[in-house]
């Protein structure tokens, strides 16, 4: 009975993990191929074994409200900050936005400080793009904090910092986080951030047209990092210090390398944009109308370019959002049907207990009532016999008892050639034609007169009750009870039942 109680118990949970299980296994899958993908802590992809060529996982989309359901906040804080770079990669911003504040929550919520300063990090440079500088201050503020002992990325925290402020034209703070933002680089080693903070060292003193120191910075970082790519921003923004210099040549110079290099390198198309529109400009001052006309149109068409590719990138996350749901009702479907199967096996295993724990007691009732009756009926048989009778009488009384059973069944089942003796062995061991009838002769042997005193002494007993607790005093079973009255055993166990009722109440 104990262990029926702990199946029931255990045996929808069990179920429930093997349903969740093959879940749960492709939502780490999604989480560990984002760890893959994508690089800490701007969420750019890697840049070896074609990494970014690599499709993002469809279940990363599910898999944080998935984590979070299994209250585990670290993989939640996670999968957000993955999906959020994912979101960024697809133009959808304010959506990549809002799974950076969910990834900052449950990083806080697991007590994951690197996670929560990466999710504050993007954050504040999503609040810098959109030109909300004093929000963008603050949250980078926080990132820094919680960085820790990850200097490059405290660096590049101070870094946003620094831009924010060069842009409200605060030149005393920016630098000063300027400062702070290439010593924690250098402390961390870290040549991405060292590149940027220099490369903001050089607009911080474009800014305030200190041109040679702006044009200092930039070589300074053209000597640390010269891959392809940051030659062409080298370039780039070597020719715009030449322009807001007024230097057209050296200007003109410079953004036409940084066009060429365009042609070679991988360039995002903003990059481009900002070339023709820094080379219409030199051209124009310059008198060159055609060729800076040429540049303008260029630069509109690419404008237009990007605008239809932005609206491309609209209705892919459109789509993403369908596929998203669709995944997410295939898998409410799937939960559903496993619900219900545990819920019927479940309500199928509460049917058995029910009926095994009735049958329990009913048995523990009617082995209560047979003890009573037992016992009451020895205080009779007492009463009657004045003394113990020899434990070979009462054998006698049982082996007569069940030899007019065997005799009767015997008449019963008799074929032609039986029938001349088996009357007749009836009828010498019982005297009588009535099988009850020959019973009492037998029990009245050992016990004289029982018959009579169990009708006297328990009048409220209807015939068929007296006649069972008059067989009761022997060892027959309720079996053979209902057989010699000619009663179902169930009706013997509720002759039994009244009877204990009735001895009770005396």
């Amino acid at each position: 009975m104990r262990y029926l109680k702990l199946c029931m118990v255990f045996l929808p949970a069990l179920l429930a993990c093997n349903s969740s299980k093959d879940d749960y296994f492709s939502m780490c899958n999604a989480l560990q191929q984002a760890e893959t993908i994508y690089q800490h802590p701007n969420g750019e992809r890697f840049k070896h074994q074609d990494i970014d060529t690599i499709q993002i996982p469809p279940e990363l989309a599910i898999s944080s409200d998935f984590f979070v359901k299994r209250k585990e906040y670290d993989k939640a804080a996670k999968a957000s900050l993955y999906y959020g770079y994912a979101q960024i990669e697809n133009g959808n911003l304010s959506e990549a936005v809002k799974l950076f504040k969910d990834a900052e929550q449950y990083g806080i919520t697991s007590g994951d400080s690197l996670t929560t300063a990466r999710a504050q990090y993007n954050i504040a440079r999503m609040l810098y793009a959109s030109h909300d500088h004093t929000e963008a201050i603050i949250m980078a503020h926080m990132s820094e904090a919680n960085f820790g002992s990850h200097y490059d990325e405290r660096s590049l925290a101070n870094n946003i910092i620094a831009i924010s402020y060069i842009v409200k034209h605060d030149f005393d703070n920016a630098k000063t986080y300027l400062e702070k933002s290439l010593e924690l680089a250098e402390k961390g080693q870290s040549i991405m951030a060292k590149s940027k903070v220099l490369n903001n060292y050089s607009v911080f003193y474009r800014e305030q047209e200190k041109y040679d120191d702006a044009i200092n910075y930039l070589i300074q970082m053209k000597e640390i990092e010269i891959d392809s790519s940051k030659l062409l921003l080298f370039n780039l923004n070597m020719g715009k210090i030449y322009l807001y210099n007024s230097t057209y040549d050296s200007a003109a110079f410079y953004t036409n390398k940084a066009l060429e290099l365009s042609n070679i390198v991988q360039t995002k198309p903003e990059t481009r944009c900002s070339i023709y529109q820094s080379l219409y400009y030199i051209k124009k001052k310059q008198g060159d109308y055609p060729q800076a006309l040429a540049y303008l149109e260029k630069h509109e068409n690419l404008q237009y370019q990007i605008q239809k590719e932005n609206e491309k990138k609209s209705l892919y996350s459109i789509q993403r959002q369908y596929d998203y749901e669709a995944l997410q009702n295939k898998m409410n479907q799937q939960i559903i049907q496993k619900q219900t199967i545990i819920l019927a096996i479940s309500f199928a295993l509460l049917l058995v207990s029910i009926v095994v724990i009735g049958l329990l007691i009913r048995q523990r009732n009617l082995l209560k009532e047979n003890k009573e009756i037992k016992q009451e009926l020895d205080k009779t048989k007492g009463e009657l016999q004045n003394s113990v009778k020899p434990e070979i009488i009462k054998e006698e009384l049982s082996r007569q008892l069940h030899l007019i059973i065997s005799a009767n069944r015997i008449n019963e089942r008799a074929n032609d050639y039986k029938k001349e003796w088996s009357p007749l062995v009836f009828i010498i061991n019982n005297k009588k034609d009535n099988l009850f009838e020959a019973a009492v002769i037998a029990i009245e042997r050992v016990y004289p007169e029982m018959y009579d005193v169990i009708r006297h002494k328990y009048p409220d007993l209807n015939d068929t009750e007296t006649k069972v607790l008059l067989l009761s005093c022997s060892d027959l079973t309720n079996a053979e009870i209902g057989y010699i009255l000619g009663l179902s055993v169930h009706s013997v166990n509720k002759s039994k039942s009244e009877i204990k009722k009735n001895i009770c109440q005396l």
